[in-house]
């Protein structure tokens, strides 16, 4: 611990920051994944191309934050690299996509090959693409020709894209590196750019050229990709992000606490290890609670219990209430169905707890899925994307003659 950390107060020192994608002061458990990335940085150097690679999990696994370290990881070791959000809005996507190759452009630290990319961005960019374009007139209310134009640019936009990439690959290979486009929610990019995205991949991995999508989502996410090209299943290495072991737990609570000259009892750490159950997020939400309850060091079992109601607030507010609030009335009543059940059921089981045909909810069980609440693990099956969702639904849900207010 420095100095100016000595001379300050406990709360101030609070190592533990729950948050979305925000990086935890200690990356436990992944040490494989590291490793994973590592060897594929290593071996792009030397020209040899791997496959991409998918995360898939519930939300708070730490899959964005995964993500975030990757990309400083190949930023550290000389690639060019795209970070981006998939929120559905093909041309929004394609928007950004370009708006970040620019960036990755005028951040790559070479000079000379910074001029070659940023060439080579300039010889895309300059290319007309009027062949790919329709020739319906615009006018106002008519939607067909608006409709008709949006997919005419998006198409222009995904030719754009694979030769862009296509160049950059090829400057960056010259140099000893690599372009890698880092995808979170990948299950909620559009398909006209997710299919553009596994082609150039496939495309690029048939020539040699070191180009890698690197994508986060949730545990449907595989299957979604595997719909929108079959041979997906080949292009990637899939990885599934699952709950930390109560080792690594007891690391991400301690590790952070004995770098700033404290620690946790023997008591306090195994009640902190329960509540986590194995989750990322709530390491931080209650590591934090403990933390910000204590005076004294070591922190102490009572510290655990007289933060857990405010790591339990904390929770709600940052997994819960929000997803909550989203769903429709109907939505909420079939949710509130799943939660007796526990995290996963089956789609029979929640038809007869509401007393309808499954077929009658289909449509709800399917906007719920969209909405990123539940996703099917299995055909007939049905599970809560965030973890705990269970339990926040029996523990707050209202009568029918209320509305949840988040008290």
């Amino acid at each position: 611990m420095s100095d100016i950390a000595a001379k300050l107060p406990l709360h101030s020192l609070n190592p533990f920051m729950p948050g979305a994608g925000k990086q935890p002061p200690e990356l436990v458990g992944r040490t494989h994944d590291l490793e994973l990335m590592d060897r594929m940085l290593a071996r792009t150097k030397l020209g040899l191309v791997d496959r991409g690679i998918i995360y898939s999990g519930l939300r708070g696994m730490g899959k964005t934050v995964l993500l975030l370290k990757f990309n400083a990881m190949s930023i550290a070791q000389g690639m060019a690299t795209v970070q981006i959000e998939a929120n559905g809005d093909a041309a929004a996507e394609y928007d950004e996509l370009f708006h970040e190759l620019s960036l990755a452009i005028m951040r790559f630290r070479k000079p000379g090959v910074r001029q070659g990319l940023a060439d080579a961005f300039s010889r895309v960019e300059s290319i007309s693409l009027d062949f790919v374009l329709g020739s319906a007139k615009v006018e106002l209310g008519d939607s067909d020709a608006r409709d008709t134009a949006r997919d005419d640019a998006v198409r222009a936009s995904s030719y754009r894209f694979e030769l862009l990439v296509e160049s950059l690959a090829e400057e960056l290979k010259n140099a000893g590196s690599g372009l890698l486009v880092f995808v979170d929610e990948f299950q909620d990019m559009s398909p006209e750019v997710m299919t553009t995205l596994i082609t150039v991949q496939h495309k690029m991995g048939q020539r040699n050229m070191p180009f890698y999508i690197i994508g986060a989502g949730l545990p449907n996410l595989p299957g979604t990709l595997t719909k929108a090209r079959s041979y997906a299943e080949r292009l990637f290495e899939y990885r599934r992000i699952g709950r930390l072991d109560d080792a690594a737990v007891a690391d991400g609570f301690q590790k952070p606490a004995r770098d700033l000259g404290y620690s946790f009892d023997d008591a306090a750490l195994s009640r902190l290890v329960g509540l986590a159950n194995g989750y990322p997020y709530f390491i931080q939400a209650y590591g934090k609670a403990a933390w910000d309850a204590s005076d004294s060091n070591p922190i102490a079992l009572e510290a655990v219990e007289k933060g857990e109601p405010v790591a339990r607030e904390e929770l709600d507010e940052g997994l819960y209430v929000s997803r909550w609030q989203r769903a429709t009335p109907l939505g909420r009543e079939y949710l509130a169905a799943m939660a007796s059940f526990g995290d996963s059921c089956s789609s029979a089981q929640v038809a007869e707890r509401m007393g309808r045909a499954a077929s009658d909810l289909s449509a709800i069980r399917l906007s719920l899925i969209e909405l990123g609440l539940v996703y099917s693990p299995e055909r007939g099956r049905i599970s809560f994307t965030v973890p705990g969702m269970d339990e926040f639904i029996r523990r707050v849900t209202p009568s029918e003659s209320q509305s949840y207010d988040g008290r």
